[in-house]
Protein backbone atom coordinates (compact mmCIF):
# COMPACT_ATOMS: atom_id res chain seq x y z
CA UNK A 1 0.00 0.00 0.00
CA UNK A 2 1.24 3.80 -0.95
CA UNK A 3 2.32 4.86 2.17
CA UNK A 4 0.06 8.54 1.28
CA UNK A 5 -2.84 6.04 1.53
CA UNK A 6 -2.19 5.68 5.50
CA UNK A 7 -3.13 9.35 5.77
CA UNK A 8 -6.70 9.59 7.61
CA UNK A 9 -7.51 12.75 5.83
CA UNK A 10 -6.11 11.32 2.60
CA UNK A 11 -8.84 8.79 2.56
CA UNK A 12 -11.62 10.43 3.88
CA UNK A 13 -11.46 12.64 0.62
CA UNK A 14 -11.39 9.38 -1.56
CA UNK A 15 -14.31 8.39 0.19
CA UNK A 16 -16.54 11.54 -0.54
CA UNK A 17 -15.37 11.65 -3.61
CA UNK A 18 -16.95 7.81 -4.06
CA UNK A 19 -19.73 9.01 -2.17
CA UNK A 20 -20.52 12.24 -4.07
CA UNK A 21 -19.67 10.42 -7.50
CA UNK A 22 -22.11 7.62 -7.49
CA UNK A 23 -25.96 8.90 -8.16
CA UNK A 24 -27.23 6.52 -6.13
CA UNK A 25 -26.30 6.13 -2.61
CA UNK A 26 -27.01 2.50 -1.92
CA UNK A 27 -24.04 1.66 -4.85
CA UNK A 28 -22.18 4.56 -2.87
CA UNK A 29 -22.56 2.78 0.49
CA UNK A 30 -21.86 -0.28 -0.89
CA UNK A 31 -18.90 0.56 -2.02
CA UNK A 32 -17.81 1.77 1.17
CA UNK A 33 -19.05 -0.98 3.06
CA UNK A 34 -16.29 -2.93 0.86
CA UNK A 35 -13.93 -0.66 1.48
CA UNK A 36 -14.20 -0.95 4.98
CA UNK A 37 -13.44 -4.39 5.16
CA UNK A 38 -10.55 -4.03 3.07
CA UNK A 39 -7.54 -3.67 5.48
CA UNK A 40 -7.75 -1.99 9.01
CA UNK A 41 -5.91 1.16 7.41
CA UNK A 42 -9.32 1.30 5.89
CA UNK A 43 -11.80 0.68 8.63
CA UNK A 44 -12.22 3.55 10.34
CA UNK A 45 -12.26 6.54 7.96
CA UNK A 46 -14.81 4.31 5.68
CA UNK A 47 -16.87 3.79 8.45
CA UNK A 48 -16.88 7.37 9.31
CA UNK A 49 -17.85 7.87 6.08
CA UNK A 50 -20.60 5.26 6.05
CA UNK A 51 -22.36 6.58 9.20
CA UNK A 52 -22.00 10.22 8.74
CA UNK A 53 -25.75 10.37 7.31
CA UNK A 54 -28.10 8.53 8.58
CA UNK A 55 -32.22 7.88 7.59
CA UNK A 56 -34.00 6.56 10.52
CA UNK A 57 -33.02 4.82 14.14
CA UNK A 58 -33.43 1.42 11.88
CA UNK A 59 -29.42 1.20 10.80
CA UNK A 60 -28.54 1.31 14.81
CA UNK A 61 -30.83 -1.14 15.54
CA UNK A 62 -30.01 -3.80 12.89
CA UNK A 63 -26.35 -3.46 14.54
CA UNK A 64 -27.40 -5.68 17.14
CA UNK A 65 -26.45 -9.53 17.78
CA UNK A 66 -28.82 -12.05 16.05
CA UNK A 67 -32.04 -12.66 17.79
CA UNK A 68 -32.23 -9.22 19.96
CA UNK A 69 -34.78 -7.74 17.63
CA UNK A 70 -37.12 -8.65 15.46
CA UNK A 71 -40.01 -8.03 13.38
CA UNK A 72 -43.99 -7.54 14.89
CA UNK A 73 -46.92 -8.60 13.01
CA UNK A 74 -47.15 -5.10 11.83
CA UNK A 75 -43.74 -5.29 10.55
CA UNK A 76 -42.18 -3.00 12.88
CA UNK A 77 -38.60 -3.38 14.66
CA UNK A 78 -38.93 -4.73 18.14
CA UNK A 79 -36.48 -5.78 21.34
CA UNK A 80 -36.96 -9.25 22.10
CA UNK A 81 -35.01 -8.18 25.23
CA UNK A 82 -33.66 -5.27 27.45
CA UNK A 83 -30.35 -4.72 26.02
CA UNK A 84 -27.15 -5.30 27.97
CA UNK A 85 -24.17 -3.11 28.50
CA UNK A 86 -22.27 -5.07 25.99
CA UNK A 87 -25.44 -4.80 23.41
CA UNK A 88 -25.04 -0.66 24.02
CA UNK A 89 -21.37 -1.23 23.31
CA UNK A 90 -22.59 -2.48 20.13
CA UNK A 91 -24.94 0.66 19.25
CA UNK A 92 -22.07 3.21 20.39
CA UNK A 93 -19.42 1.77 18.17
CA UNK A 94 -21.17 3.34 15.19
CA UNK A 95 -23.18 5.82 17.18
CA UNK A 96 -20.17 8.61 17.74
CA UNK A 97 -20.07 8.85 14.10
CA UNK A 98 -23.55 9.95 13.09
CA UNK A 99 -23.04 13.38 11.73
CA UNK A 100 -26.79 13.66 10.00
CA UNK A 101 -29.69 12.43 10.66
CA UNK A 102 -33.33 12.60 9.58
CA UNK A 103 -36.45 11.28 10.78
CA UNK A 104 -40.01 10.78 9.24
CA UNK A 105 -43.55 9.70 10.14
CA UNK A 106 -43.11 6.83 8.43
CA UNK A 107 -39.57 5.71 10.12
CA UNK A 108 -41.51 6.25 13.57
CA UNK A 109 -44.36 3.96 12.09
CA UNK A 110 -41.12 0.93 11.40
CA UNK A 111 -40.12 1.06 15.32
CA UNK A 112 -42.47 -0.39 18.37
CA UNK A 113 -42.35 1.29 22.00
CA UNK A 114 -39.93 -1.10 23.28
CA UNK A 115 -37.42 0.14 20.81
CA UNK A 116 -38.47 4.21 21.35
CA UNK A 117 -38.25 3.50 25.27
CA UNK A 118 -35.16 2.02 24.63
CA UNK A 119 -34.00 4.61 23.11
CA UNK A 120 -34.72 8.00 25.19
CA UNK A 121 -32.94 6.10 28.18
CA UNK A 122 -29.13 5.25 26.70
CA UNK A 123 -26.85 4.54 29.44
CA UNK A 124 -24.56 7.07 28.37
CA UNK A 125 -25.26 10.58 28.18
CA UNK A 126 -26.59 11.11 24.62
CA UNK A 127 -27.58 8.55 22.06
CA UNK A 128 -25.88 10.27 19.35
CA UNK A 129 -22.78 12.64 20.76
CA UNK A 130 -21.78 13.82 17.81
CA UNK A 131 -25.02 14.69 15.95
CA UNK A 132 -24.75 18.07 14.02
CA UNK A 133 -27.77 18.14 12.18
CA UNK A 134 -31.01 17.04 12.51
CA UNK A 135 -34.51 17.09 10.44
CA UNK A 136 -37.26 16.05 12.10
CA UNK A 137 -40.53 15.27 9.99
CA UNK A 138 -43.19 14.12 12.48
CA UNK A 139 -45.44 16.20 14.63
CA UNK A 140 -46.96 13.74 17.43
CA UNK A 141 -45.66 14.62 20.50
CA UNK A 142 -45.40 11.55 22.00
CA UNK A 143 -42.23 10.87 20.11
CA UNK A 144 -41.20 14.44 21.39
CA UNK A 145 -39.26 12.35 24.55
CA UNK A 146 -37.13 10.65 21.73
CA UNK A 147 -36.39 14.02 19.84
CA UNK A 148 -35.40 15.58 23.02
CA UNK A 149 -32.70 12.78 23.53
CA UNK A 150 -30.75 13.69 20.47
CA UNK A 151 -30.36 17.28 20.97
CA UNK A 152 -27.08 17.71 22.04
CA UNK A 153 -24.30 20.55 22.80
CA UNK A 154 -22.46 19.85 18.72
CA UNK A 155 -26.20 20.35 17.42
CA UNK A 156 -25.33 23.06 14.03
CA UNK A 157 -28.58 22.97 12.32
CA UNK A 158 -32.59 21.48 13.28
CA UNK A 159 -35.36 21.51 10.96
CA UNK A 160 -38.82 20.69 12.30
CA UNK A 161 -41.75 19.84 10.19
CA UNK A 162 -44.71 17.69 9.73
CA UNK A 163 -45.18 14.67 7.49
CA UNK A 164 -47.54 16.47 5.16
CA UNK A 165 -44.97 19.15 5.59
CA UNK A 166 -47.68 21.38 6.92
CA UNK A 167 -47.00 24.11 9.59
CA UNK A 168 -46.56 22.79 13.21
CA UNK A 169 -49.99 23.77 15.22
CA UNK A 170 -48.29 25.53 18.18
CA UNK A 171 -49.36 23.36 21.70
CA UNK A 172 -47.30 23.43 25.37
CA UNK A 173 -45.51 20.54 24.55
CA UNK A 174 -44.33 22.37 21.30
CA UNK A 175 -43.79 25.79 23.17
CA UNK A 176 -41.98 23.64 25.61
CA UNK A 177 -39.46 21.92 22.96
CA UNK A 178 -38.25 24.91 21.65
CA UNK A 179 -37.61 26.57 25.29
CA UNK A 180 -35.49 23.49 26.08
CA UNK A 181 -33.49 24.42 22.57
CA UNK A 182 -31.43 27.10 23.02
CA UNK A 183 -30.09 25.47 26.87
CA UNK A 184 -29.32 21.85 25.27
CA UNK A 185 -27.89 23.44 21.41
CA UNK A 186 -26.20 26.77 22.63
CA UNK A 187 -24.27 26.31 18.95
CA UNK A 188 -27.00 26.14 16.72
CA UNK A 189 -26.78 27.80 13.70
CA UNK A 190 -29.64 26.69 11.42
CA UNK A 191 -33.23 26.65 12.53
CA UNK A 192 -36.25 25.74 10.54
CA UNK A 193 -39.84 25.16 11.69
CA UNK A 194 -43.31 26.72 10.47
CA UNK A 195 -45.95 27.05 12.80
CA UNK A 196 -49.71 27.42 11.53
CA UNK A 197 -50.20 30.87 12.73
CA UNK A 198 -48.05 33.42 13.19
CA UNK A 199 -44.51 32.64 14.68
CA UNK A 200 -44.58 35.13 17.37
CA UNK A 201 -44.08 32.50 20.30
CA UNK A 202 -41.10 30.63 18.47
CA UNK A 203 -39.73 34.43 17.50
CA UNK A 204 -39.30 34.63 21.69
CA UNK A 205 -36.94 31.81 22.25
CA UNK A 206 -35.24 32.10 18.97
CA UNK A 207 -33.86 35.35 19.77
CA UNK A 208 -32.10 34.32 22.92
CA UNK A 209 -29.95 31.68 20.82
CA UNK A 210 -26.93 34.22 19.74
CA UNK A 211 -25.39 32.14 17.35
CA UNK A 212 -28.29 31.76 15.22
CA UNK A 213 -27.21 32.32 11.86
CA UNK A 214 -30.34 31.01 9.83
CA UNK A 215 -33.72 30.97 10.13
CA UNK A 216 -36.70 29.45 7.94
CA UNK A 217 -40.19 30.50 9.78
CA UNK A 218 -43.41 30.81 9.18
CA UNK A 219 -45.94 33.63 9.33
CA UNK A 220 -44.43 36.79 10.79
CA UNK A 221 -46.03 39.79 11.68
CA UNK A 222 -44.51 43.27 12.58
CA UNK A 223 -43.94 42.50 15.96
CA UNK A 224 -42.24 39.45 15.19
CA UNK A 225 -39.94 40.65 12.62
CA UNK A 226 -39.13 43.37 15.42
CA UNK A 227 -37.91 41.00 17.82
CA UNK A 228 -35.86 39.25 15.17
CA UNK A 229 -34.26 42.71 14.33
CA UNK A 230 -32.53 42.28 17.62
CA UNK A 231 -30.55 38.95 17.06
CA UNK A 232 -27.41 40.62 16.06
CA UNK A 233 -26.01 37.16 14.53
CA UNK A 234 -29.03 36.16 12.08
CA UNK A 235 -27.83 36.52 8.56
CA UNK A 236 -30.52 34.80 6.43
CA UNK A 237 -34.40 34.75 6.76
CA UNK A 238 -37.23 33.20 5.02
CA UNK A 239 -41.04 33.50 6.24
CA UNK A 240 -44.36 34.01 5.08
CA UNK A 241 -46.39 37.24 5.05
CA UNK A 242 -50.63 36.69 4.86
CA UNK A 243 -53.62 39.26 4.35
CA UNK A 244 -53.52 39.41 8.41
CA UNK A 245 -50.32 40.94 8.30
CA UNK A 246 -50.39 43.48 11.29
CA UNK A 247 -50.10 47.01 9.66
CA UNK A 248 -51.78 49.11 12.38
CA UNK A 249 -49.30 50.15 13.71
CA UNK A 250 -47.65 52.73 10.85
CA UNK A 251 -44.97 53.98 12.84
CA UNK A 252 -43.70 50.45 14.22
CA UNK A 253 -41.17 49.96 11.50
CA UNK A 254 -38.54 46.64 12.13
CA UNK A 255 -35.71 47.66 10.86
CA UNK A 256 -32.47 45.22 10.47
CA UNK A 257 -29.98 47.07 10.61
CA UNK A 258 -26.07 45.92 10.30
CA UNK A 259 -26.60 42.03 9.92
CA UNK A 260 -29.00 40.60 7.82
CA UNK A 261 -27.63 39.20 4.19
CA UNK A 262 -30.20 37.06 2.59
CA UNK A 263 -34.13 37.62 2.86
CA UNK A 264 -36.44 35.01 1.12
CA UNK A 265 -40.46 36.36 1.99
CA UNK A 266 -42.98 33.98 0.08
CA UNK A 267 -47.43 35.87 -0.19
CA UNK A 268 -49.99 34.44 -2.04
CA UNK A 269 -50.03 37.01 -4.40
CA UNK A 270 -47.76 40.00 -5.70
CA UNK A 271 -50.03 42.39 -4.54
CA UNK A 272 -49.20 41.72 -1.13
CA UNK A 273 -45.61 43.13 -1.21
CA UNK A 274 -46.29 46.46 -2.28
CA UNK A 275 -48.71 46.85 1.40
CA UNK A 276 -46.09 44.44 3.49
CA UNK A 277 -43.09 45.68 2.59
CA UNK A 278 -43.60 49.17 3.64
CA UNK A 279 -44.15 47.93 7.38
CA UNK A 280 -39.71 46.22 7.72
CA UNK A 281 -36.37 47.91 6.59
CA UNK A 282 -33.52 45.89 5.41
CA UNK A 283 -31.27 48.21 5.57
CA UNK A 284 -28.12 45.54 5.46
CA UNK A 285 -29.22 42.90 2.97
CA UNK A 286 -27.29 41.65 0.26
CA UNK A 287 -29.77 39.27 -1.44
CA UNK A 288 -34.06 39.37 -1.66
CA UNK A 289 -36.22 36.76 -2.89
CA UNK A 290 -39.66 37.43 -3.46
CA UNK A 291 -42.05 34.41 -3.99
CA UNK A 292 -45.82 34.61 -4.68
CA UNK A 293 -47.21 31.32 -3.94
CA UNK A 294 -46.35 28.26 -2.03
CA UNK A 295 -46.43 24.22 -1.96
CA UNK A 296 -47.95 24.57 1.47
CA UNK A 297 -51.98 22.99 1.06
CA UNK A 298 -53.50 25.99 3.46
CA UNK A 299 -50.91 28.53 1.45
CA UNK A 300 -52.10 27.52 -1.57
CA UNK A 301 -56.03 27.46 -1.08
CA UNK A 302 -54.83 30.94 0.36
CA UNK A 303 -53.66 32.14 -3.00
CA UNK A 304 -55.73 30.53 -5.55
CA UNK A 305 -58.66 32.20 -3.66
CA UNK A 306 -57.00 35.69 -3.93
CA UNK A 307 -55.98 34.91 -7.35
CA UNK A 308 -59.67 34.39 -8.95
CA UNK A 309 -60.43 37.44 -6.71
CA UNK A 310 -57.30 39.26 -8.39
CA UNK A 311 -58.16 37.27 -11.73
CA UNK A 312 -59.84 40.76 -13.69
CA UNK A 313 -57.85 43.36 -12.07
CA UNK A 314 -54.56 44.93 -12.86
CA UNK A 315 -51.75 44.67 -10.13
CA UNK A 316 -50.20 47.55 -9.17
CA UNK A 317 -46.68 46.98 -10.07
CA UNK A 318 -45.26 50.67 -9.95
CA UNK A 319 -46.34 50.53 -6.07
CA UNK A 320 -44.48 46.63 -5.60
CA UNK A 321 -41.61 48.00 -6.72
CA UNK A 322 -41.57 51.34 -5.00
CA UNK A 323 -41.93 49.24 -1.73
CA UNK A 324 -39.47 47.39 -2.75
CA UNK A 325 -37.06 49.97 -3.05
CA UNK A 326 -37.49 51.82 0.23
CA UNK A 327 -37.54 48.66 1.87
CA UNK A 328 -33.80 47.41 0.87
CA UNK A 329 -30.69 49.17 0.65
CA UNK A 330 -29.23 50.38 -2.10
CA UNK A 331 -26.05 48.00 -1.86
CA UNK A 332 -28.68 45.29 -2.49
CA UNK A 333 -26.59 42.39 -5.11
CA UNK A 334 -29.41 40.27 -5.98
CA UNK A 335 -32.91 40.31 -6.69
CA UNK A 336 -35.54 37.45 -7.92
CA UNK A 337 -39.09 37.81 -8.37
CA UNK A 338 -40.73 34.09 -8.27
CA UNK A 339 -44.28 34.61 -9.21
CA UNK A 340 -44.18 31.08 -11.14
CA UNK A 341 -46.84 29.80 -8.89
CA UNK A 342 -49.18 32.88 -9.10
CA UNK A 343 -49.06 32.96 -13.27
CA UNK A 344 -49.20 28.96 -13.55
CA UNK A 345 -52.74 29.28 -11.06
CA UNK A 346 -54.24 31.42 -13.71
CA UNK A 347 -52.80 35.40 -12.32
CA UNK A 348 -53.64 37.81 -14.67
CA UNK A 349 -50.43 39.73 -16.46
CA UNK A 350 -47.82 41.15 -14.86
CA UNK A 351 -47.00 43.43 -17.13
CA UNK A 352 -43.48 45.49 -16.74
CA UNK A 353 -42.63 48.59 -18.38
CA UNK A 354 -39.86 51.22 -17.46
CA UNK A 355 -41.72 53.42 -15.19
CA UNK A 356 -42.49 50.11 -13.02
CA UNK A 357 -38.39 49.18 -13.08
CA UNK A 358 -37.37 52.57 -12.74
CA UNK A 359 -37.13 52.58 -8.67
CA UNK A 360 -34.90 49.75 -8.66
CA UNK A 361 -32.40 51.64 -10.84
CA UNK A 362 -30.93 52.78 -7.46
CA UNK A 363 -29.57 49.48 -7.14
CA UNK A 364 -26.54 50.16 -8.61
CA UNK A 365 -24.49 47.49 -7.18
CA UNK A 366 -26.78 44.81 -8.18
CA UNK A 367 -24.81 41.17 -9.70
CA UNK A 368 -27.99 39.16 -10.21
CA UNK A 369 -31.61 40.54 -11.51
CA UNK A 370 -34.22 37.56 -12.02
CA UNK A 371 -37.43 39.64 -13.51
CA UNK A 372 -38.02 36.38 -15.84
CA UNK A 373 -41.60 36.18 -14.53
CA UNK A 374 -42.77 39.73 -15.80
CA UNK A 375 -44.41 40.43 -19.50
CA UNK A 376 -41.40 42.98 -20.60
CA UNK A 377 -43.42 43.49 -24.07
CA UNK A 378 -43.15 47.49 -23.67
CA UNK A 379 -39.47 47.61 -22.54
CA UNK A 380 -37.61 48.74 -25.73
CA UNK A 381 -34.10 49.54 -26.83
CA UNK A 382 -33.59 52.53 -24.96
CA UNK A 383 -35.18 51.34 -21.82
CA UNK A 384 -32.80 48.61 -21.63
CA UNK A 385 -29.80 51.23 -22.54
CA UNK A 386 -30.90 52.94 -18.85
CA UNK A 387 -31.24 49.95 -17.54
CA UNK A 388 -27.47 48.43 -18.15
CA UNK A 389 -25.67 51.74 -17.69
CA UNK A 390 -27.18 51.76 -13.74
CA UNK A 391 -26.45 48.06 -13.61
CA UNK A 392 -22.87 48.06 -14.80
CA UNK A 393 -21.66 45.25 -11.92
CA UNK A 394 -24.67 42.88 -13.45
CA UNK A 395 -23.05 39.01 -13.79
CA UNK A 396 -26.51 37.71 -14.59
CA UNK A 397 -29.74 39.01 -16.16
CA UNK A 398 -33.26 37.68 -16.80
CA UNK A 399 -36.13 39.34 -18.23
CA UNK A 400 -39.38 38.12 -18.90
CA UNK A 401 -38.53 34.73 -20.71
CA UNK A 402 -40.43 32.93 -18.24
CA UNK A 403 -43.48 34.31 -19.70
CA UNK A 404 -45.76 32.36 -21.83
CA UNK A 405 -47.44 34.72 -23.98
CA UNK A 406 -46.86 34.86 -27.42
CA UNK A 407 -46.26 39.15 -27.79
CA UNK A 408 -43.55 40.11 -29.86
CA UNK A 409 -41.04 41.84 -28.12
CA UNK A 410 -40.17 45.55 -28.53
CA UNK A 411 -36.76 44.74 -27.86
CA UNK A 412 -34.17 43.91 -30.77
CA UNK A 413 -30.75 43.17 -31.54
CA UNK A 414 -29.58 46.51 -30.61
CA UNK A 415 -31.11 46.30 -26.70
CA UNK A 416 -29.29 43.29 -26.50
CA UNK A 417 -25.59 45.15 -27.86
CA UNK A 418 -26.79 48.37 -25.15
CA UNK A 419 -26.66 45.62 -22.42
CA UNK A 420 -23.54 43.81 -23.06
CA UNK A 421 -21.99 47.54 -23.89
CA UNK A 422 -22.64 47.96 -20.38
CA UNK A 423 -22.68 45.10 -18.43
CA UNK A 424 -18.79 43.71 -18.97
CA UNK A 425 -19.15 41.27 -16.37
CA UNK A 426 -22.35 39.56 -17.34
CA UNK A 427 -21.87 35.86 -17.41
CA UNK A 428 -25.68 35.11 -17.94
CA UNK A 429 -28.09 36.24 -20.27
CA UNK A 430 -32.16 35.59 -20.62
CA UNK A 431 -34.38 37.80 -22.52
CA UNK A 432 -36.44 37.57 -25.76
CA UNK A 433 -35.59 40.11 -28.45
CA UNK A 434 -36.58 40.38 -32.26
CA UNK A 435 -33.52 38.90 -34.00
CA UNK A 436 -33.01 39.83 -37.36
CA UNK A 437 -30.23 40.90 -40.08
CA UNK A 438 -28.67 44.53 -39.11
CA UNK A 439 -26.10 47.06 -39.73
CA UNK A 440 -23.17 45.70 -38.05
CA UNK A 441 -21.29 49.02 -38.67
CA UNK A 442 -23.67 51.22 -36.61
CA UNK A 443 -24.03 51.96 -32.89
CA UNK A 444 -23.97 50.59 -30.94
CA UNK A 445 -22.37 47.62 -32.36
CA UNK A 446 -19.50 49.45 -33.03
CA UNK A 447 -19.04 50.78 -30.24
CA UNK A 448 -19.43 47.63 -28.13
CA UNK A 449 -16.47 45.41 -27.11
CA UNK A 450 -17.42 41.47 -27.69
CA UNK A 451 -17.64 39.73 -24.27
CA UNK A 452 -16.19 36.31 -23.65
CA UNK A 453 -17.60 35.01 -20.82
CA UNK A 454 -20.83 34.52 -22.16
CA UNK A 455 -21.30 31.50 -23.79
CA UNK A 456 -24.91 30.59 -23.30
CA UNK A 457 -28.23 32.97 -23.92
CA UNK A 458 -31.91 31.71 -23.38
CA UNK A 459 -33.93 33.55 -25.30
CA UNK A 460 -37.51 32.76 -24.47
CA UNK A 461 -39.97 32.94 -27.51
CA UNK A 462 -37.63 35.43 -29.62
CA UNK A 463 -39.13 36.00 -33.62
CA UNK A 464 -36.35 35.81 -35.66
CA UNK A 465 -35.53 36.46 -39.37
CA UNK A 466 -32.90 35.50 -41.11
CA UNK A 467 -30.91 32.86 -38.66
CA UNK A 468 -27.29 32.92 -40.74
CA UNK A 469 -27.07 36.94 -40.50
CA UNK A 470 -28.62 36.22 -36.48
CA UNK A 471 -25.52 33.65 -36.00
CA UNK A 472 -22.74 35.89 -37.42
CA UNK A 473 -24.19 39.10 -35.39
CA UNK A 474 -23.98 36.95 -32.14
CA UNK A 475 -20.48 36.04 -33.22
CA UNK A 476 -19.39 39.10 -33.15
CA UNK A 477 -20.44 39.99 -30.12
CA UNK A 478 -20.28 37.21 -27.84
CA UNK A 479 -17.50 35.11 -29.93
CA UNK A 480 -17.97 32.09 -27.45
CA UNK A 481 -21.35 31.60 -27.45
CA UNK A 482 -22.49 28.28 -28.78
CA UNK A 483 -25.76 27.57 -26.91
CA UNK A 484 -29.55 29.44 -27.64
CA UNK A 485 -32.07 27.28 -25.80
CA UNK A 486 -35.50 28.77 -26.40
CA UNK A 487 -38.69 27.86 -23.97
CA UNK A 488 -40.64 26.37 -26.56
CA UNK A 489 -42.40 22.63 -25.52
CA UNK A 490 -44.93 22.45 -28.57
CA UNK A 491 -46.24 23.92 -31.77
CA UNK A 492 -47.16 27.43 -31.78
CA UNK A 493 -49.01 29.50 -34.37
CA UNK A 494 -48.40 31.87 -36.86
CA UNK A 495 -46.53 34.02 -36.53
CA UNK A 496 -44.09 31.76 -34.80
CA UNK A 497 -44.19 28.41 -35.71
CA UNK A 498 -40.56 28.58 -37.09
CA UNK A 499 -38.90 30.14 -33.85
CA UNK A 500 -37.66 26.93 -32.62
CA UNK A 501 -36.32 25.38 -35.74
CA UNK A 502 -34.30 28.71 -36.45
CA UNK A 503 -33.01 29.25 -33.32
CA UNK A 504 -32.07 25.42 -33.95
CA UNK A 505 -30.38 26.84 -36.95
CA UNK A 506 -28.38 29.33 -35.23
CA UNK A 507 -27.11 27.28 -32.60
CA UNK A 508 -25.63 24.98 -35.23
CA UNK A 509 -23.82 27.75 -36.79
CA UNK A 510 -22.37 28.99 -34.02
CA UNK A 511 -20.49 26.19 -33.09
CA UNK A 512 -18.85 25.78 -36.82
CA UNK A 513 -18.07 29.37 -36.11
CA UNK A 514 -16.77 29.49 -32.82
CA UNK A 515 -14.31 25.74 -34.07
CA UNK A 516 -13.42 27.86 -36.77
CA UNK A 517 -12.19 30.75 -35.27
CA UNK A 518 -9.99 28.53 -32.27
CA UNK A 519 -8.51 26.49 -35.30
CA UNK A 520 -8.05 30.39 -36.62
CA UNK A 521 -6.42 31.38 -33.48
CA UNK A 522 -2.52 31.31 -32.41
CA UNK A 523 -0.79 27.62 -31.60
Amino acid sequence: MHISLLATEILLDIFTTINDDFRLSSRSRTTIAALARTCRAFKEPALDMLWKNIDGFEPLISCLPEGIVERTTKGRLTLTRPLSLDNWNVIGQYAHRIRSLTITSYQLNNIDDQVMQALVCPPSFALLPNLHCLEWWDERECFFPLLCTLLVPTFRSLKLGSASCEPWEPSCAKSSLLASIGAQCPSIQRFACAYSDDSHTMCEFVCSWQKLLHLSAGVLNTPSLHQLASLPSLKSLYFRTLNDFDDTQPNYTPTFSSQLDEVYITAPTPHFFAQRLRNVRFLSCQSAVLLAGDHDPEFIYDSREEIRELHNESLDIPSLMISFSECFSPDLEQIKFDFSFFIAHGGPPLVLGFGSVAPLLSFSRLTKLDLRWFSTSTIDDDALNKLGQSWPQLKEFYLGTAHRELISPSLTFIGLAHLIRHCRHLRTIAMSFCACSMDTNCEPFSNTIPSKKITRISVGVSPIVDPIAVASQLHMLLPNLTDVPTYIQSALPHPFEHIKDNWSMVAESLKVLVAGAKMDGPA
